[in-house]
C-alpha cells in the first residue's frame, strides 16, 4: 500500500522522526510549506539539493517499515501537509507502534470525526496536536478556505478519547494577533484547562502581506494564553535548533 509520505527527517537530540504527508484540505495563506516543501530545520546545503527533486515519489508501507527499521527512533511526528487525507495513516501508526515508537499526529482536525478518532485510537495513536488557526469563523475561513466548525467539534471529541490531545496556533501580526490567541486559549480551557497549548511565531511567506512575528510578540501572546491554561509554551525565530537535523528521505 502506498502512503502520502514524501519526506522524512530525524532530530538527533530526542531521536524523533518527522514524516511529511503530501496534500492538504486547507489552503492556508501563510503556510510555511510555501517557502519550501522540505523541513526548514535542515542545513541550507541539504535543502538546496532537495529543491532539485520532484515531490512525486512517496513511500509504500513496506518502505516506511524498512526505513524506520534502519534508524533508532523513539518518537514519530506525522505532519505535512495533512496526514488525515492519507487512507494508509492508520496502518502507518500501527507499524510504528509495533516498533515501540510513540506517535504524534499533527493535524488541522477537520477530518478527525468520531469514526476517524476511533480508527486511529485502535491503531495505537498516542497523541494528536490540533492546529487551531482561528476561533473567529470568518477569520478562519479567510485564512484557510474552510469553516472551523468541524475543527472545534472534533477537538472536543478528541479530548474525550483515549488519545492525548494538545493544540497549537500561529501568531500572525496583522491577522491572527494576540487577542485571537487568547480567545483560542479560552476555547481550549472550556474543554480542559490542562490541555497543552503552544504559540508559534509566524514566518513571513512570499506573496503574503504579513511580517514575521517578533520573539517579544510571541512571548506576550503566550502570556495571555497562560491566564486561561495551565500548560503554555511557544516557539519563535530566536530559539535555536537543538542537536542535528538529518535528512532520511529522499536521499540526496
Amino acid at each position: 500500500m502506498k502512503t502520502r509520505i514524501y519526506h522524512v527527517v530525524l532530530f538527533s537530540h530526542d531521536l524523533s522522526a518527522y514524516m511529511f504527508f503530501k496534500g492538504c484540505n486547507f489552503r492556508c495563506r501563510g503556510c510555511i510549506l510555501k517557502l519550501s516543501p522540505w523541513d526548514c530545520h535542515l542545513p541550507v546545503e541539504v535543502r538546496s539539493k532537495l529543491s532539485r527533486l520532484s515531490l512525486s515519489s512517496t513511500l509504500s508501507l513496506s518502505e516506511v517499515d524498512r526505513l524506520i527499521g534502519g534508524l533508532k527512533v523513539n518518537r514519530a511526528v506525522l505532519g505535512g501537509g495533512e496526514p488525515t487525507l492519507d487512507r494508509a495513516l492508520p496502518y502507518v501508526v500501527e507499524l510504528l507502534k509495533e516498533r515501540g515508537i510513540y506517535t504524534t499526529l499533527l493535524t488541522n482536525g477537520h477530518l478527525l470525526d468520531e469514526k476517524a478518532i476511533k480508527t486511529l485510537e485502535g491503531s495505537g495513536l498516542d497523541e494528536a496536536c490540533v492546529s487551531i488557526k482561528a476561533l473567529n469563523p470568518q477569520l478562519h475561513e479567510y485564512y484557510t478556505g474552510r469553516h472551523n466548525e468541524k475543527v472545534l467539534r472534533n477537538f472536543k471529541l478528541l479530548a474525550k478519547s483515549g488519545v492525548k490531545v494538545r493544540a497549537e496556533s500561529v501568531l500572525i501580526p496583522g491577522l491572527i494577533e494576540a487577542e485571537e490567541i487568547e480567545r483560542i486559549s479560552k476555547f481550549i480551557a472550556s474543554v480542559d484547562r490542562s490541555i497543552p497549548f503552544r504559540v508559534d511565531g509566524y514566518v513571513s511567506v512570499p506573496g503574503q502581506p504579513w511580517r514575521s512575528a517578533t520573539p517579544k510578540e510571541v512571548v506576550e501572546a503566550a502570556s495571555l494564553a497562560k491566564r486561561h491554561l495551565e500548560n503554555v509554551s511557544y516557539i519563535h525565530s530566536d530559539l535555536p535548533v537543538v542537536g542535528e537535523v538529518l535528512n532520511v528521505y529522499p536521499k540526496v
